[in-house]
Protein backbone atom coordinates (compact mmCIF):
# COMPACT_ATOMS: atom_id res chain seq x y z
CA UNK A 1 0.00 0.00 0.00
CA UNK A 2 0.96 3.56 -1.25
CA UNK A 3 -0.29 6.51 0.60
CA UNK A 4 0.96 10.41 1.32
CA UNK A 5 1.26 11.56 5.06
CA UNK A 6 2.48 14.87 5.90
CA UNK A 7 3.97 15.33 2.61
CA UNK A 8 6.14 12.37 3.15
CA UNK A 9 5.39 9.13 0.71
CA UNK A 10 4.35 6.13 2.50
CA UNK A 11 5.57 2.43 0.94
CA UNK A 12 3.77 0.20 3.87
CA UNK A 13 3.43 -3.80 3.82
CA UNK A 14 0.19 -5.45 3.74
CA UNK A 15 -0.32 -6.18 7.94
CA UNK A 16 0.80 -2.39 8.88
CA UNK A 17 -2.40 -0.21 9.26
CA UNK A 18 -2.41 3.44 8.50
CA UNK A 19 -2.39 4.14 12.26
CA UNK A 20 0.74 2.17 12.76
CA UNK A 21 2.23 3.92 9.76
CA UNK A 22 1.77 7.55 11.10
CA UNK A 23 3.26 6.52 14.11
CA UNK A 24 6.80 5.51 12.26
CA UNK A 25 6.39 8.60 10.13
CA UNK A 26 6.24 10.76 13.30
CA UNK A 27 9.33 9.41 14.82
CA UNK A 28 10.87 9.57 11.68
CA UNK A 29 10.68 13.46 11.32
CA UNK A 30 12.16 13.47 14.40
CA UNK A 31 14.95 11.70 14.07
CA UNK A 32 16.84 14.41 11.73
CA UNK A 33 14.58 17.43 11.59
CA UNK A 34 17.43 19.24 9.46
CA UNK A 35 17.17 17.29 7.05
CA UNK A 36 13.83 17.02 4.54
CA UNK A 37 12.33 13.10 4.97
CA UNK A 38 11.15 12.66 1.18
CA UNK A 39 9.56 8.88 1.71
CA UNK A 40 9.83 5.42 4.11
CA UNK A 41 9.53 2.29 3.57
CA UNK A 42 7.89 0.21 5.92
CA UNK A 43 8.30 -3.70 5.81
CA UNK A 44 7.75 -6.47 7.86
CA UNK A 45 10.31 -8.92 9.43
CA UNK A 46 8.40 -11.72 11.09
CA UNK A 47 6.65 -9.49 13.95
CA UNK A 48 9.22 -6.73 13.47
CA UNK A 49 8.49 -3.59 11.74
CA UNK A 50 11.68 -2.24 9.66
CA UNK A 51 11.94 1.35 8.67
CA UNK A 52 14.19 2.99 6.22
CA UNK A 53 13.71 6.55 5.65
CA UNK A 54 15.04 8.17 2.51
CA UNK A 55 16.01 11.87 2.89
CA UNK A 56 16.79 15.03 0.84
CA UNK A 57 20.39 15.27 0.23
CA UNK A 58 20.47 18.92 -0.77
CA UNK A 59 19.85 20.77 2.41
CA UNK A 60 18.29 24.44 1.82
CA UNK A 61 20.45 27.28 3.81
CA UNK A 62 19.11 30.59 4.78
CA UNK A 63 20.07 34.03 5.40
CA UNK A 64 17.91 36.19 7.58
CA UNK A 65 18.65 39.06 9.57
CA UNK A 66 22.16 38.17 11.17
CA UNK A 67 21.28 33.99 11.16
CA UNK A 68 22.50 31.20 8.68
CA UNK A 69 20.58 28.12 8.96
CA UNK A 70 18.21 25.73 7.71
CA UNK A 71 14.66 26.64 8.05
CA UNK A 72 13.62 23.90 11.21
CA UNK A 73 16.21 25.38 13.20
CA UNK A 74 14.84 28.70 13.07
CA UNK A 75 12.83 29.72 15.94
CA UNK A 76 9.17 30.92 15.43
CA UNK A 77 9.88 34.60 14.98
CA UNK A 78 12.67 33.99 12.34
CA UNK A 79 9.84 31.07 10.74
CA UNK A 80 7.30 33.82 10.33
CA UNK A 81 10.26 36.31 9.05
CA UNK A 82 10.77 33.62 6.32
CA UNK A 83 7.23 33.07 5.33
CA UNK A 84 6.59 37.00 5.38
CA UNK A 85 9.23 37.71 2.80
CA UNK A 86 8.37 38.54 -0.39
CA UNK A 87 8.97 36.42 -3.29
CA UNK A 88 11.09 38.23 -6.14
CA UNK A 89 10.84 35.63 -9.28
Amino acid sequence: MVFEMNGVQVNCADGITEMEASVYVGEQLKVMPHKTLLAVDLSLDGEDVLVKPHYDSIVRVRRITGYLSTLPRFNDAKKKEVHDRTNHV
